[in-house]
Formats: structure tokens, sequence, C-alpha cells
């Protein structure tokens, strides 16, 4: 397990322990929205809609990565074609 991972897992296990004992109830307003829920779901639902968006743009960061990593394979490939052709085509030193 990595290290990350073993974090997040005890980070999480903090949060729930914290949300837990805080029953209380609450009432979250945004713009003309309003919701009255305890604080531990709210706690727990705000970090579950932050890992959600953590995971969503390391999902979106790893395919622009992967895009890179296409083009430069490709430009590689072409570069090294390119240099298999000019040393066929070179008679080599004059002698």
């Amino acid at each position: 397990m990595s290290a990350f991972a073993l974090f997040a897992l005890v980070l999480l296990g903090l949060v729930t322990v914290f949300a837990l004992s805080n029953p209380a109830p609450v009432v979250l307003r945004f713009l003309s929205w309003q919701v009255e829920t305890t604080l531990a779901l709210a706690v727990i639902g705000g970090a579950v809609i932050g890992g959600v968006l953590v995971f969503v743009s390391g999902v979106l960061g790893q395919q622009q990565v992967r895009a890179r990593l296409r083009e430069s394979q490709a430009r590689v490939r072409e570069l090294e074609a390119r240099l298999h052709d000019s040393s066929r085509s070179d008679p080599g030193p004059p002698t």
C-alpha cells in the first residue's frame, strides 16, 4: 500500500470520527437553496465531494499525460525512421 493511500485512509478515519462525534443538526444554505441535516452528514458529504473532485482531476491529468506520451513516442519513431533511412543512404566516410 502506498504512503498516499495509507494517509488517505487515516484521514478518512479521522474525518469519520469527527463527524460521528458531532451529531448536532445544522442548516446548510447556498444561494436560495437550504437544507437541514446533521453535522456528521455535512462533513462526510463534503469529504466525499472533495474526494470525487480530486479523483476526476487526477483522471483528467493522467489523460493529458498519456496523450503527450503518445505524441512523444510517435515523434521518436519518426526520428528513428529518418535516422535509419539517412544511415542507409549515407555511403560512409571517404577512403
